[in-house]
């Protein structure tokens, strides 16, 4: 089972008030996008596949 996504990083920087700050995942901020949705889905699998994996999951399902 993988652990990770491979995540794009492109450095965005701008300046607010004065201070210069870079935003590696600013693409990610375009939620309509097809590559944020397919990003967004992969995400979703893997947490998915995480949580079901979760020994006391089930338990804690029925306890809620």
């Amino acid at each position: 089972m993988a652990t990770t996504i491979p995540t794009r990083s492109e450095p965005v920087m701008e300046t607010i008030h004065g201070v210069k700050v870079v935003d590696p995942y600013r693409w990610l901020e375009d939620g309509d996008s097809a590559e944020v949705r397919s990003w967004t889905a992969q995400q979703n699998r893997l947490l998915r596949q995480t949580l079901d994996a979760v020994p006391s999951r089930k338990g804690l399902v029925d306890r809620l």
